[in-house]
């Protein structure tokens, strides 16, 4: 009798994750809590003999796609509880609560909040430490062990959850302790940001990166010949192409993968995936660097790739190969000097160079591609990925759906928006461009490679050659600078870029009824070839 796969369950009108918990550690599981990443949520959820959560979807694909996740989050929590408590070095504990830091550092990057939030944040983390939650309470060790806990205790739990870990409760302490210290890079970091002060954090070289104690090795599967890089990319092809709804790899991103796999095996005098090791890596990366010829950015990127690709294997052998970890995960990659977000922007007198150098093309993403993102602050690829079908009127306003729908891919669900067509726009006939190609209903507007030919056209034809610009995503930081002076609504505008605050106000445009307010902010955009729209460079 074969053993049915554990599907979504659907209870009303909602998708749901039911799964029996492994007889060989129900005894164990029960009582504890494993975080499960729900759509863009972490779910806690408190273990019986059975683990049960709403997907918080009505869509069977969309519920498919979040149960594997779910899934294997429970997975690998299984595992944990086989092998049973672990003790956690001083050394690990201070990577993950680096881990921690690193989380919030990134998702709040680009919006930080304000000066006076990540004071009063400050405030409530110092209080805590102190044993001073309650305002009336007496500071003690047990009102000191409390609060903490209280405080931070979940971010120890989840930092935990995320690599899988099951630890005792010495080392849980241990990392309890190194996170409530971290926090305060957090708020240090980004009250600067808050502030408009985005130099060097001071935490880049601070925390070292997460490695476990190091086991002896699985045997691998099918000694002999062994699995090569080429073989593996094939398999991942196959597999992301295969059903009526799948989305295919794109021939660039094989291109991609399979040219930093050859050259690392090139390197290594090895096409063989199964005999890779951290030290190759390493090696490979220092001569890239001895070379000169490669930025540091480009060297850690092909560094990514290989290990991408590693990755992959390790899954397609169902964690029998390299069963502790991705052994490039024990490289440090190289790191570069950062670049300000105003030196990777258009400068006005450049926007205006390439807006006016685009009506003479004839080639449509260098006609309309720069127009688009001009006017919307949209990324280059998501614009490029448009149908005819993408377009629609509404109360007398048109419109562009950016979504993930016919096989498109975006950066996050955040990126998932309507977009109105700015007046300037419809003036310069994109509309008439986009219903000549209304017969190819679903067929994209664009080229493939249009993110690549506009930057060659910029730098190129145009001769705009300052190396800190961005050619394709400078226009995202002007888009916001210009909408920004011109007094759209900063619900609007993060709306319109695809970003996201964590506010609720976030819901603008997300129904029909709200679409005519999203046009009247559009519309407070002024043309960036009117001399007197905003500042010039």
């Amino acid at each position: 009798m074969r053993c049915r796969m554990p599907q979504p369950v659907l209870i009303g009108s909602t998708y749901y994750l039911r799964v029996h918990v492994p007889r060989d550690v129900v005894d164990r599981a029960k009582g504890t809590t494993v975080s499960l990443p729900i759509g863009d949520r972490i779910r806690q959820l408190k273990l019986t003999t059975h683990a049960k959560t709403s997907l918080r979807t009505k869509d069977w694909q969309e519920a498919k796609r979040r149960f594997s996740q779910a899934l294997a989050a429970l997975e690998s929590h299984w595992e944990a509880l086989r092998r049973g408590p672990a003790g956690l070095t001083h050394k690990q504990a201070v990577a993950l609560a680096g881990e921690v830091v690193a989380d919030f550092l990134d998702i709040l990057e680009d919006e930080p909040g304000s000066p006076e939030l990540w004071k009063r944040v400050a405030e409530l983390d110092e209080a805590a430490r102190a044993g001073r939650s309650h305002p009336l309470a007496v500071p003690t060790a047990e009102t000191r062990a409390a609060d903490i806990e209280s405080r931070f205790g979940g971010l120890a739990d989840a930092a935990l959850a995320r690599r899988g870990l099951l630890v005792d409760a010495v080392s849980r302490s241990k990392l309890l302790q190194r996170v409530t210290v971290a926090m305060e890079d957090v708020t240090r970091v980004n009250a600067a940001r808050a502030s408009g002060d985005y130099s060097e954090s001071g935490t880049a070289d601070k925390y070292p990166a997460y490695a476990p104690k190091i086991q002896a090795q699985a045997q691998h599967v099918g000694e002999g010949k062994g699995t090569t890089f080429a073989e593996v990319i094939d398999a991942e092809v196959k597999r992301r192409a295969a059903g009526r709804d799948a989305k295919p790899m794109s021939e660039s991103a094989e291109r991609k993968y399979r040219r930093a796999a050859d050259e690392f095996a090139g390197y290594r005098k090895s096409k063989r995936v199964d005999t890779v090791t951290a030290r190759q890596a390493d090696e490979w990366m220092r001569k890239m660097l001895e070379d000169g010829k490669l930025s540091n950015s480009t060297i850690a990127q092909r560094l990514q790739n290989v290990s991408t690709v590693v990755e992959w294997a390790r899954r397609h052998a169902f964690g029998e190969l390299f069963p502790d970890r991705n052994p490039l995960d024990l490289v440090e990659v190289p790191q570069r000097q950062g670049v300000r977000s105003e030196d990777r922007t258009y400068r006005m007198s450049e926007a205006r160079a390439v807006l006016e150098a685009a009506r003479s093309e004839t080639k449509p993403e260098l006609r309309w591609l720069p127009w688009m993102c001009a006017y919307s602050g949209a990324r280059i690829e998501e614009v490029a990925q448009l149908t005819a079908g993408d377009f629609f009127e509404y109360e007398g306003s048109w419109f562009y759906r950016i979504t993930t729908k016919g096989g498109k891919s975006l950066k996050n669900l955040h990126s998932i928006r309507v977009v109105p067509v700015h007046p300037d726009l419809v003036q310069e006939g994109l509309l008439g461009f986009v219903h000549a190609g209304s017969k190819r209903y679903t067929q994209r507007l664009f080229p493939p490679r249009s993110q690549g030919n506009v930057a060659g056209w910029v730098r190129g034809k145009l001769k705009i050659t300052r190396r800190e610009l961005a050619p394709s995503h400078g226009w995202r930081h002007l888009f916001e600078d210009v909408a920004l002076r011109a007094g759209m609504a900063d619900s609007a505008k993060t709306y319109i870029t695809g970003r996201t605050t964590g506010k609720s106000s976030e819901g603008y445009g997300k129904s029909d009824v709200m679409l005519p307010g999203l046009a009247v902010e559009m519309k407070k955009l002024p043309s960036f070839l009117m001399r007197d729209a905003t500042r010039t460079s």
